[in-house]
């Protein structure tokens, strides 16, 4: 089977062979991932009508890319200065891009199958090593076409057709560079650890990566001095050398705005050095890495001490055997399974950045961090984690296990998911929320102390209620590399429905007297009611 990327790969034969790259075999290696990846497709597309809601899902996944794309666009159209324009794009992207390679490339990028099936054979590890980096940026180039597309068209628009190939240059080198700032990090991180420490790393650097990449994009846009959008103006300052967004400005800047100023040749310098520099370096250590990667395949030695904690939460909240054993079970699970952790804890990444983003915002705007009474509001952008993370737990690496449930005759569904409610709550969505409650008492003191208690409240009510309307099988019971969170779009919005629902009348209760207290109160009679009755009682699994 051929392919287009293969195609375009073929005009740079020469340049692969020259860098040492036996480029056949990488060719064949690419191909034979490709044609992987290619047949999965037709596999889902003989379950007929789940096939129709992948497709569905993938042209929406791409519809939400493109729509991103064409606010980027419009939005970098009206900016006149180059380097703004670059900054305010290089900076979105690299977010979009980094959270998704995160997301959906990390088990690529650590996967240890390549070692065990072509290492084995004559094949040399850069060759290996550079078939995979060519694999995930092909993919990733798909997603480029939706995010940068319309961002093209609005900088030719404004520059001409010259821009075209200098554009599609820095698309490559960032998306090489996001590349191998995951990998590097990844393998330090392996050079110093091992076993579940080493995974239980790897998820936290997952969150903190996405954190700063989203408060580098932040600062960026913060070391620009302008007062308004069309007297917007660059102040070059010497710790901008060190911020890679910023870089991508430069070539714009010295061809069609004719600045001649140092910073912007050494900003294009460095925009192509520092990649090819840091590709260099990754094909050194390919072989390392590959070695290092085996590290993932151990198991850690876990510390019953470890998890005394958990136990005495487990006795305190669950009265019911099944329940308590569901709970445990969900812990554990949570615990050991890396590629759901892979997943889940990026998911919870944006409910913990959109609150604390929203302040500091406030902050950067000058107005200080003094409240207006509002901003407690804020922390309901806590709930967007909450339906991805109840969306993943039905899907599990040892998925085949769930058969366990069929042949022992099990139908206790609400115990089950009663058990796995708490554990997700007590695990991953009270903590959450009690992180963002901090930040906000360390900023506000008191001020928003009784709105922090009430919206730990709704999260306990309407938790059960965004469990029934995700959960369609048993947990833990479906692949998770069919788990894809843009197919449930309808779910998603319905989620946020039911949390904006609270949200006003959270806002009411401001509005009259003792309003707070009262809506506290029906928040502590509706937690029994939501778990009784919201808490699904049976299934309606998919045929």
């Amino acid at each position: 089977m051929e392919f287009l990327s293969l195609k375009i790969l073929d005009k740079f034969q020469k340049v692969f062979e020259i860098c040492g790259i036996d480029y056949e075999i990488m060719r064949m290696i690419l191909n034979t991932k490709l044609t992987l990846d290619n047949r999965r497709a037709p596999v889902i597309a003989n379950q007929n009508k789940k096939n129709e809601s992948e497709q569905t899902s993938l042209i929406k996944r791409y519809l939400m890319h493109l729509l991103f794309g064409l606010m980027l666009a419009f939005f970098i159209y009206f900016i006149e200065d180059e380097m703004i324009r670059m900054t305010y794009f290089s900076g979105a992207f690299f977010f979009m891009t980094t959270m998704y390679l995160i997301s959906d490339f990390s088990f690529v990028l650590l996967d240890t199958k390549d070692k065990n099936i072509l290492l084995t054979k004559p094949i040399n590890s850069k060759v290996v090593s550079l078939s995979k980096v060519l694999h995930i940026l092909i993919y990733m180039f798909r997603l480029n076409a939706f995010i940068a597309g319309p961002s093209l068209v609005a900088i030719v628009m404004t520059n001409g057709l010259l821009a075209i190939p200098i554009f599609l240059i820095e698309i490559l080198l960032m998306d090489l560079l996001i590349f191998l700032l995951t990998a590097f990090i990844y393998l330090l991180i392996l050079r110093f650890f091992d076993g579940e420490l080493l995974r239980n790393i790897i998820n936290l650097i997952q969150i903190l990566l996405t954190i700063l990449v989203t408060i580098g994009y932040q600062i960026a846009i913060r070391m620009i001095d302008f007062s308004t959008l069309e007297n917007i103006a660059y102040k070059f300052e010497i710790h901008n050398y060190f911020n890679p967004i910023l870089w991508f400005g430069a070539p714009f800047e010295i061809i069609f705005n004719k600045g001649r100023e140092i910073h912007f040749f050494v900003f294009t310098v460095l925009l192509i050095a520092v990649p090819l520099i840091c590709f260099i370096i990754y094909l050194k250590l390919s072989k390392k890495m590959e070695s290092l990667l085996l590290k993932l395949e151990s198991e850690g030695r876990e510390k019953p001490s470890k998890h005394r904690i958990e136990v005495l939460i487990g006795k305190l909240i669950n009265r019911n055997e099944t329940v308590k054993q569901s709970y445990h079970f969900t812990n554990a699970v949570l615990r050991s399974d890396r590629s759901l952790k892979l997943k889940v804890y990026p998911s919870l990444s944006m409910g913990i950045l959109l609150p604390v983003l929203m302040i500091f915002n406030m902050g950067m705007r000058g107005s200080g961090y003094e409240a207006s009474g509002f901003e407690s509001f804020f922390l309901y952008f806590n709930f967007i984690a909450f339906p991805p993370v109840l969306d993943l737990v039905q899907y599990s690496t040892a998925w085949k296990g769930s058969f366990v449930y069929a042949i022992s005759g099990f139908d206790n569904i609400k115990e089950l998911y009663k058990g796995v409610l708490k554990s997700i709550a007590t695990r991953l969505l009270i903590p959450l929320l009690i992180f963002n409650g901090i930040i906000y008492i360390v900023l506000f003191k008191e001020k928003f102390i009784i709105d922090i208690i009430t919206i730990m409240l709704v999260s306990i009510v309407i938790l059960p209620i965004i469990g029934k309307i995700y959960f369609t099988e048993f947990p833990f019971s479906l692949p998770i590399n069919e788990s894809n969170q843009s197919k449930s779009i309808d779910k998603y919005f319905m989620s946020l429905g039911v949390a904006a629902c609270f949200l006003i009348l959270h806002i009411i209760s401001h509005k009259i007297p003792m309003g707070n207290w009262i809506y506290i109160g029906m928040l502590i009679i509706c937690i029994p009611l939501s778990w009784k009755f919201a808490v699904p009682k049976r299934l309606f699994i998919k045929k």
